[in-house]
């Protein structure tokens, strides 16, 4: 073999980068920012990732691996073991808390956990509910209380207020405690009431204690969980809905930190906070209450046909109402006049698919149900402070931000 020929294979050799993943692979956070991690390696070019789902890796396989570098969950049992290499860089990603991850001392990608509770709020308010309860389980995190904290404190900004779980066990329940335990929490609740429960398995346990004591799901009692794990929001009864933490995101985040920091460059954040996409709405959520028959109906015929595109005429003459009638009820509803609402919701359909997909912004006005670029750009800078193309690159993973405008 030529010298030359030596020093491309070393130079070769050299610039492909084995990466540790530790993750949980039953969890569906974890599949998210594996995915995200997918997306950086696809665009960049040189990666390895070097992980086994089917076992815990322990130190000594780590160490057998020879990893440049090390993506890992801050939740898997052998957090702490890991935390003690210091000569390799390491990018954690999970659900902060500083009592119990404050130890940790590598950069950390995790939720805006008080933007998940004002979401939430958010989306009950919008559904025209006044009653509205938290469950945390037996969760005692900072993480999980700051949830909490968002999602009361919006509703508090609307002098609305909240409903606390207060568990009657302090270990991990069985399905049956949590049921009957659940089932007298909810028989206290006035109705309807929104519940924010503070991941999606609880959500489910909450569904299935409303089937166990007859109270029917969504009209009576509307549940929303967080994480969006669709195989555990399709197989509940009612559909789950649930707030999308923008999971993928937070794994190419994860995976361009650690570039960073395989590359020399220790600068940047310890904690990098990313902002939840919305609510992914199912069943469980769907049901509308307004005391006002009319309205309630004017804003099911304004959530289904939003985009296509319909006008405050459009919705006057399907509910019968007169301008005036209509502009005094939905102000005394939802604050809001028609054609407000009618754009709340094109505003959402924008934003869901600048986060989640490559069309560029003239497909994405069409699909929202405005005529032309130009007054969709308006309409979005004047209800988030950015255009569209700000937007997208603030909030989604660079494959989709780098999309055509």
């Amino acid at each position: 073999m030529s010298e030359k020929t030596t020093k491309q294979t070393k130079k070769k050799t050299q610039s492909v980068k084995r990466v540790a993943l530790l993750l949980e692979s039953d969890m569906a956070f974890d599949r998210g920012i594996a995915r995200g991690i997918g997306d950086y390696i696809r665009s960049h070019s040189g990666w390895v990732i070097l992980m086994d789902p089917m076992y815990q890796v322990d130190y000594q396989n780590l160490q057998h691996w020879q990893p440049d570098g090390i993506i890992t969950s801050i939740h898997i049992p052998q957090i702490n073991e890991v935390a003690k290499i210091k000569d390799i860089p390491i990018v954690g990603f999970g659900s902060y808390s500083e009592q119990l991850d404050g130890h940790l001392d590598f950069p950390i990608i995790t939720s805006d956990q008080q933007a998940i509770g004002r979401v939430a709020a958010q989306h009950f308010i919008n559904n025209g509910l006044r009653n509205f309860a938290f469950c945390g389980g037996i969760e005692k995190t900072l993480w999980c209380a700051q949830r909490r904290d968002g999602f009361i404190d919006e509703l508090a900004r609307h002098d609305l207020s909240c409903h606390v779980y207060q568990p009657d066990f302090d270990a991990e329940p069985s399905l049956p405690e949590a049921s009957r335990s659940l089932g007298k929490w909810l028989n206290t609740l006035p109705q309807p009431v929104g519940i924010l429960a503070f991941f999606d398995g609880w959500a489910r346990w909450i569904l299935d204690a409303c089937v166990a004591e007859g109270i029917n799901a969504p009209q009576e009692v509307s549940v929303l969980g967080v994480d969006n794990d669709r195989w555990l929001c399709e197989l509940s009864q009612p559909r789950l809905s649930s707030i999308d933490v923008n999971v993928r995101n937070a794994g190419y985040t994860a995976a361009e930190r650690l570039h960073q920091l395989m590359q020399g460059d220790k600068g940047g954040e310890r904690l990098t906070f990313i902002s939840p996409s919305g609510v992914e709405e199912r069943d469980s959520t769907s049901y509308i209450s307004f005391d006002d028959p009319v309205v309630s109906f004017a804003l099911r015929y304004i959530k289904e046909h939003a985009c296509d595109p319909i006008t405050t005429a459009d919705v006057l003459e399907i509910s019968g109402m007169s301008n005036s009638t209509a502009y005094r009820k939905f102000m005394k509803a939802i604050g809001r006049s028609i054609h407000a609402e009618i754009q709340r919701h094109q505003m959402d359909r924008v934003q869901e698919l600048l986060t989640t997909t490559n069309l560029n912004v003239s497909s994405i006005a069409k699909q929202a149900g405005f005529d032309n670029v130009r007054y969709l750009t308006q309409v979005f800078k004047e209800n988030t402070g950015q255009t569209p193309t700000e937007f997208r690159r603030s909030q989604s993973t660079p494959e989709v931000a780098l999309a055509s405008v």
